[in-house]
């Protein structure tokens, strides 16, 4: 069963490769479509890009993924009457066969209509999230999530912007990943630091697959629009700059 997840997750890799978007969580109103372009990310190559199309309430209700000529998936998106996201059905293109795999959430809320708990399910399996430990701005501290009999712990802590800013994960009492965030005033990522990545032994970062780092401790810049919409995405490592992406909104 475990190959077979690996097996799911390195599909999944390959066909997101070049989404940028958290279709959950980012709305961007008054747009219709929104190409976004990938350049020099670890795991890709220049030639990826990700098509978007939005609703008036600035959802992602459909997405395309493609290497230069080549279409690699589709995704629609169904939300609730809460704009929380509920459903998402997933077409992959391998080997000019498709293969359609549907992802559901489900959520549950407390009496301060405050989500406290998420499953979701694809195919045989499903993950539980539970939210617990809110501050005063009803942000969740405490995210545990459980899934084929492993279970982590995730703490975060936001700043007065309710952006989060340091993230801690455990996994059987032990710390497996740790980032610390900054950003700038327009609320994107400019600065990530993730010590976890760093081999002790060796000194030098850790390679994972379907990463998307170059080093434990990357700056970003942006180029922006007349709208503060930022329209390339440049990372900033051991003395380099590289460009990531390009976003083109219609």
């Amino acid at each position: 069963m475990r190959i077979l997840i690996l097996i799911i997750l390195f599909i999944s890799t390959l066909a997101t490769v070049g989404q940028s978007i958290d279709v959950e969580n980012e709305k961007i109103k008054g747009i219709e479509k929104l190409t976004v372009k990938s350049f020099n990310g670890c795991c890709s190559k220049k030639g990826y890009r990700a098509v978007y199309y939005f609703d008036d309430e600035g959802n992602a209700i459909k997405s395309m993924n493609y290497y230069k000529r080549k279409h690699l998936a589709t995704y629609v998106y169904k939300y609730g009457a809460d704009g929380l996201l509920v459903e998402k059905i997933q077409t992959f293109d391998i080997n000019n066969k498709d293969r359609i795999d549907s992802t559901r959430y489900d959520y549950n809320y407390d009496s301060n209509n405050r989500v406290i708990s998420k499953t979701e399910f694809f195919g045989k399996w499903c993950v539980d999230q539970k939210y617990e430990d809110f501050d005063s701005s009803n942000n969740s501290q405490t995210v545990i999530r459980s899934f084929n009999n492993s279970t982590t712990i995730t703490k975060r802590k936001f700043d007065s912007q309710n952006r989060i800013v340091h993230i801690q994960r455990f996994e059987n009492d032990s710390l497996d990943f740790e980032e610390e965030i900054r950003y700038n005033e327009f609320n994107d990522k400019i600065y990530s630091y993730i010590p976890t990545l760093l081999d002790k032994e060796t000194g030098k970062m850790v390679i994972l697959i379907g990463g998307n780092r170059h080093s434990v401790t990357e700056s970003f810049e942006y180029k922006y629009d007349s709208k503060s919409r930022w329209v390339e995405k440049y990372v900033i490592f051991d003395n380099r700059k590289v460009l990531l992406e390009k976003r083109d909104y219609k």
